[in-house]
């Protein structure tokens, strides 16, 4: 008995090791039998078709390719990655035909292994590239019922159980119900993910997608009409017919593309109405002409990468100096600017946490009547990493911190970070921060709460939720991807401050941490993000009042006047 159970287990071994290339084969003489049994059928049609007509086919089909990839590029700006359009448009052409290659992977092992090109961590390309997927197979699966259903047809059962299972996991994954919890599940068993993304960027891939969808459709009557004649079948039941069979030929990859599922699929959806012989003739033209307008889309994406990586702005320089080369993690002297007013209670629990970072601390008072300033000078007499810098006057958020970097950027300090005193923002996280700067070749790193792992302490959800609207809006209203633009939990790389004309801002207030962050990013600035857990202040009184919340509306609103979407050369010049 054991001889023969060592038998079985050494084959199934060996049968495990080659599984895609015995279901590769089974497959390959399964089409071979479908396709000999129906040869008369095919023989009978005549595969001759109008050049014109094949190469409209193959653009049309090339378009939901090209559509995908923007998907991929809004999943990774919104996931909070550069995803520059011409490297995200030349990895993801290239990942997009190495799908081709049998083990299906290396598609996504590309991608990954060009992160640094895409300004993008680990994490991040693998959430965006599930996402990308995720919107592909919904939008298809809405197009199989939606399909059937515009031609006056019943959908099959298969098509109506797809959209269920995909709608449903689609909606799932919102953060409101299981996406923050997945987020936070995985994070504690040391899996990086990077999202969830908000539900409706989500909506508006799987909307791109259905455009791609209808397009495919287009061509897809097209060659069936250039094929078939009068005989071939209409526009909603291919759209109903095709998108059914690719979005099983996705989840059921045997091969890769989805090849043999896909085809089978296509053939039985389609014989009812035109034949069997039809149908398989049909179903190999679509797979070849496919494949032919995949290609273009690759190419089309190469080009487009190509012209768009040789435009440069009209303002740039004809040719900008080279960076300064980085210092080592040790080398980098680093200060944290801390903003003070009237935080007596706070500033000696925040000054003993501190001091466990190891980098030094700026305060900056805006002569505060309960005598914060002089107790700053007292704790800092013993702590000679402490420094103190008096303001006549409290004039605005922005305003102290402008003081605080000049004073920083006169020192020559490599990196200077900023937060606030109450201990709402965590000193121990800004070992975590420094380190993302530093590995990640970043120039600005962000505190977010709303990252997975991070999160607000105390907060009621009336709180939550508007604190997350008004992050929502700035987004929105000024295109920036980042997930926590309110925040002033952050760490410049002082060259990158050092760039910006602070006597140019608009604000002088809190809406300073938005545009400080607007003004980095449009000048092409690498960003990160790093999540933490905003707590409740330790002691005294929240400074935020109605009119700084509308200052800050007003502000925002202004911003995106002001700060047109190019690149300024003097910031490019110090990156």
């Amino acid at each position: 008995m054991r001889t023969i159970a060592k038998i079985g287990t050494t084959a199934g071994r060996w049968a495990w090791k080659r599984f895609r290339l015995l279901a590769g084969l089974a497959l390959v003489v399964g089409l071979t039998l479908t396709l000999f049994s129906n040869r008369a059928a095919i023989a009978a049609v005549d595969v001759s078709i109008d050049p014109w007509a094949l190469a409209g086919a193959a653009l049309l089909l090339a378009i939901a390719p090209l559509l995908q990839a923007l998907t991929l590029r809004i999943a990774l700006r919104h996931l909070g990655a550069q995803a520059a359009a011409p490297d995200t448009l030349r990895i993801w052409g290239r990942s997009f035909l190495l799908r081709y290659e049998p083990t299906g992977v290396v598609g996504f092992a590309y991608r990954v292994r060009r992160r640094d090109a895409l300004g993008a961590t680990t994490p991040q390309v693998l959430t965006a590239t599930g996402y990308e997927q995720l919107a592909a197979v919904t939008a298809g699966a809405i197009a199989a019922v939606g399909g059937f259903l515009l031609a006056g047809m019943r959908p099959p059962l298969a098509a109506l159980l797809l959209l269920g299972i995909v709608g449903a996991g689609a909606l799932a994954v919102r953060p409101a119900w299981l996406g923050d919890r997945l987020a936070r599940w995985a994070s504690r068993r040391g899996v990086a993910i990077a999202g969830p993304l908000r539900q409706r960027t989500l909506a508006a891939m799987v909307a791109i997608n259905l455009a791609g969808w209808v397009a495919t459709a287009a061509g897809a009557a097209m060659l069936a009409a250039a094929l078939l004649g009068d005989g071939a079948p209409g526009m909603f039941i291919l759209l109903g017919a095709f998108s059914l069979s690719w979005v099983i030929g996705v989840l059921l990859p045997l091969l890769p593309a989805g090849i043999g599922p896909r085809d089978a699929v296509l053939v039985l959806g389609l014989t009812a109405v035109t034949g069997a012989g039809a149908a398989a003739a049909l179903a190999l033209a679509l797979r070849v002409v496919l494949f032919a307008a995949e290609l273009l889309a690759a190419a089309i994406a190469e080009l487009a990468a190509l012209a768009l990586a040789h435009r440069r702005p009209a303002t740039a320089p004809a040719a900008a100096p080279a960076p300064s080369p980085r210092r080592r993690l040790d080398d980098e002297r680093t200060i944290v600017v801390v903003p003070t007013y009237d935080e007596r209670d706070a500033l000696p629990l925040f000054v003993q946490r501190f001091a466990a970072t190891g980098m030094e601390l700026l305060i900056v008072d805006d002569s505060s009547p309960d005598g914060t300033g002089e107790l700053a000078e007292d704790l800092a007499l013993t702590r000679p990493w402490m420094h103190v810098l008096h303001r006549a006057e409290k004039d605005g958020l922005g305003m102290a911190y402008r003081a605080g970097f000049s004073w920083c950027l006169q020192r020559d300090y490599a990196v200077v970070g900023q937060m606030d005193c109450d201990l709402s923002h965590p000193p121990e996280r800004l070992a975590e921060m420094r380190r993302v700067l530093h590995e990640r070749d970043a120039d600005l790193v962000l505190g977010s709460r709303y990252l997975p792992g991070g999160g607000t302490d105390g907060w009621s959800r009336a709180r939550l939720a508007m604190s997350r609207a008004g992050c929502r809006a700035s987004r929105l209203v000024l295109g920036l991807p980042f997930s926590d633009l309110s925040g002033g939990f952050k760490l410049w790389r002082a060259q990158c401050l050092a760039a910006i004309d602070m006597d140019a801002l608009l604000s002088a207030g809190y809406a300073f941490q938005v545009e400080t962050t607007q003004v980095a990013h449009l000048a092409g600035a690498h960003i990160e993000e790093v999540p933490f857990v905003f707590s409740e202040r330790v002691a005294g009184a929240s400074k935020m009042t109605l009119a700084i919340s509308l200052e800050g509306i007003r502000v925002t609103l202004a911003l995106r006047r002001h700060h047109r979407p190019r690149k300024r050369a003097g910031l490019n010049a110090a990156l």
